[in-house]
């Protein structure tokens, strides 16, 4: 196969990127109707305010993986995963970017540099409720230290923040709270958090529960109709392990994740969706793990949403990385073998 090089423009520059990555990126050439307005959407929130900056691109199709805090503050792991990721046609990471410690962001700005000039766009995940909100409401000085490390994120270069555990506790601590109040508390959140940090022209994204965009209501103050008035992006958390409460969508991946993805999307106007992939072995009812990405991938792709991040705390992702880039190889093979036909 020919070498082709290709020009790509990220905020930090051009960067070329020749031979595998570059091939896995035509692969990702989408012209439907859908990515366009896709593309139009997420590039509007180009101008930083700081003077000479070039425009920031956000991916047209996010593929990510996950990254504890100790992976996104130690430059050798970073450099590590950036380079796993790039070789499988990665271009997007969501960083933890909190402790339990400190009330301000722990990747510094230069990990977050790294990032943009090696074409992956960086996402700060801060966790807002580890166990869900017990006790309503929350104070105010525990939720502006919340919204404290996301404007410390924003200075330190992230274009794209991720509120995580966004939620009430599902336990009886907060049952005399109807629906409603329970949906209006978490827009209240997203909204004071985009009223401190709108200013640094960032997404704001809220992560859902894989049972969410399936169900109408929901305890934990999770509704797909209200976050997408407040938040740029929808990630549900599309695990198939998790959804033990039906036969079919523990037992099919390719299923779960493709009906939870196709109805976060028919049940968001504004939002976009980047679903939240299994790339740990748990409870994979007796399918090889291989299998078990693979589907998760293509069910992400045929659904036609924004995009997939996969997740594992663990970190190991070389199997789920060689599992996605064998994927986009081998549609490059068929478009190749297409396009001769035609010329033949």
């Amino acid at each position: 196969m020919k070498k082709i090089v290709f020009l790509l423009l990220f905020t930090g520059g051009f960067f070329l990127i020749s031979n595998l990555p570059g091939r896995i990126f035509q692969s990702l050439n989408y012209a439907r109707e859908d990515n366009i307005v896709v593309a139009q959407f997420f590039n509007e929130k180009t101008n930083t305010g700081v003077p000479d900056e070039k425009p920031y691109q956000y991916p047209e199709f996010y593929r990510g993986i996950y990254l504890t805090v100790s992976s996104a503050t130690n430059i050798e792991k970073l450099r590590d995963l950036v380079a796993k990721a790039k070789s499988a046609g990665m271009n997007t990471m969501v960083l933890d970017v909190q402790s339990a410690r400190y009330v301000k962001c722990m990747v510094p700005a230069s990990n977050v540099r790294y990032c943009k000039e090696n074409g992956i766009h960086p996402i700060a995940r801060i966790v807002v409720f580890p166990d869900g909100l017990r006790h309503y409401p929350a104070s105010e000085g525990y939720i502006n230290d919340r919204i404290s490390i996301a404007e410390d994120a924003c200075k330190n270069g992230f274009r794209e923040i991720q509120f995580d555990y966004i939620r009430f506790n599902d336990s009886g601590s907060t049952r005399h709270l109807t629906y409603a109040q329970r949906y209006k508390y978490i827009e209240d959140f997203i909204l004071k958090a985009r009223a401190r940090i709108d200013k640094y022209n960032v997404l704001i994204a809220a992560d859902v529960f894989g049972r969410i965009p399936l169900n109408n209501d929901d305890i934990i103050g999770q509704k797909m109709e209200s976050l997408d008035k407040v938040a740029d992006i929808i990630c549900p958390m599309a695990y198939p392990s998790h959804y033990s409460w039906s036969r079919k969508f523990y037992a099919d991946p390719y299923y779960t994740v493709h009906e939870t993805s196709t109805r976060a999307k028919l049940r968001s106007k504004n939002a976009m969706i980047v679903t939240y992939i299994q790339a740990f072995k748990m409870k994979m009812s007796g399918i090889p793990f291989e299998k078990y990405v693979l589907d998760q991938v293509r069910a992400v792709h045929d659904a036609g949403v924004k995009g997939y991040i996969m997740w594992n705390a663990r970190q190991d992702y070389n199997l789920p990385l060689a599992v996605a880039k064998n994927y986009y190889l081998n549609r490059i093979s068929r478009k190749e073998k297409a396009d001769a036909s035609v010329i033949d």
